[in-house]
């Protein structure tokens, strides 16, 4: 058997694992294991999976993770959330769907904190669904807000996805995290204008907000400066040059356990860096698995040989781009985010740089295309999420719910397809 084939033999046993139910972490790594067994011998394949495990998670690039992951934590604790909705609601619940919009604002705000999706969204959902239930929105309206709301967590920086497409892909960390600005505010003002847009047309999916004063207005924004201040300490200083992405990581969750410590309670910072710790072993434990098996499909050539193979086809760039987030778009439906983006980047990426597009570019749109995965069925990992918080609406409401931020979403897609520049704009004008 040749090493090509060997490498797609261990394609359908690593897609026969998952499906039986494995976690992805030990059927990479059993796969890319045993394919380096029979290609180079038992001891040597044990070499190269614990150094190849040792060399990659030690590296300083990856500390990025856990500390945003912290900032997380530490900004719910310091209540960013509850003043950032708040905020929003003083400022937009007078206007049609006024309560729905807010609350897009609000996932927006705290995404800029918080670079994981599913704990955006249960967050949110703590904090949103009881006020749109105290006005009587509809239920799919509310529950498909917070479930879209919160995949807005893995786009606008700090995202943990982005982290991860950049150590994979060996990208500039710091590019990819800037180059999530514009798309993540193009998606939270295309959601906004949308559920505008409906309730301007079905008002009877929830009422506007009356007496509202502006003296409501101006008080709510005391609660908006320590969000401002975490965005400038992260953003402004990798956008500056003035620190790397991991530095300015460290500087944010510093910041966030400032601004926290008035009102957290030792327990609270117990649960803080438990869930960071907990969080951080089940992501590194999968770019483990996933490690070993890249470096044997390394070794068989695989990626190499299907980019040419698909160049000297002569397909043009935009129609294989498009197949291959179709790809995504399937794949979203029962693999979670980060095991998607580690299995199958490593084989995609040659061919897309073959085809001379920007993998910056295609980073941003492969987490769009996962964002979507967030929310379709069976593997909605938001809808599930949410479920736990909203016990009384039904699966089958929060996904019909999700249908419009979906389409939404699609033509978002395409806008970014078709202007890249939406991607590139704020990377290249960084400081280096």
């Amino acid at each position: 058997m040749s090493p090509i084939e060997l490498g797609a033999v261990s394609l359908v046993a690593l897609t026969l694992l998952l499906m039986s139910g494995v976690r992805i972490a030990f059927a990479t790594a059993l796969c890319g294991f045993c394919g380096l067994w029979l290609m180079r011998g038992y001891h040597p394949a044990a070499s190269l999976a614990a150094t190849t495990i040792f060399g990659h998670l030690t590296s300083y690039t990856l500390l990025v993770l856990p500390l945003f992951v912290m900032m997380g934590f530490f900004a719910y604790y310091a209540g960013i959330t509850r003043d950032l909705y708040w905020a929003a609601r003083q400022w937009l619940g007078h206007l049609p769907g006024g309560l729905a919009i807010a609350t897009i604002v609000g996932c927006a705000g705290f995404a800029a904190a918080c670079g994981a999706s599913t704990a955006s969204a249960a967050v949110m959902g703590r904090v949103a669904l009881p006020e749109l239930k105290k006005y009587g929105y509809d239920d799919k309206v509310s529950t498909g807000c917070v479930a879209a709301g919160g995949t807005m967590a893995i786009m606008i920086p700090p995202s943990v996805l982005m982290v991860i497409y950049g150590f994979i892909a060996e990208e500039s960390i710091g590019a990819l995290l800037l180059a999530g600005i514009l798309p993540g505010l193009l998606q939270a003002s295309s959601y906004a204008l949308m559920l505008f847009g409906r309730f301007k047309h079905n008002p009877r999916l929830g009422p506007a907000i009356h007496g509202i004063t502006w003296h409501d207005r101006f008080s709510s924004l005391k609660g908006v400066w320590g969000m401002v201040v975490l965005v400038m300490l992260v953003m402004g200083s990798m956008y500056t040059g003035l620190a790397t992405p991991t530095e300015a990581a460290g500087v944010g969750a510093l910041g966030a356990l400032t601004m926290a410590i008035p009102r957290m309670l030792l327990k609270d910072f117990t649960s803080a860096m438990a869930e960071t710790a907990r969080t951080t072993a089940l992501i590194f434990a999968i770019v483990a698995g996933v490690l070993i098996y890249v470096h044997f499909l390394g070794f068989t050539g695989m990626p190499a040989a299907i980019a040419d193979r698909i160049v000297h086809l002569g397909i043009p760039p935009t129609a294989v781009l498009m197949c291959v987030l179709l790809l995504y778009l399937f794949l979203g439906m029962f693999l979670d985010g980060i095991g998607m983006i580690l299995l199958t980047v490593p084989i995609i990426l040659p061919t897309i740089k073959h085809l001379g597009i920007d993998p910056i570019v295609f980073g941003v749109l492969v987490v769009r295309m996962v964002e979507i995965g967030l929310m379709t069925p069976p593997v909605g990992l938001n809808v599930y999420v949410l479920k736990g918080v909203a016990k009384d609406v039904s699966m089958g409401d929060i996904f019909r719910g999700c249908g419009w931020f979906v389409a939404v979403d699609v033509v978002n897609v395409a806008l970014l397809v078709a202007f890249p520049q939406i991607i590139l704009l704020v990377p290249h004008t960084m400081i280096r």
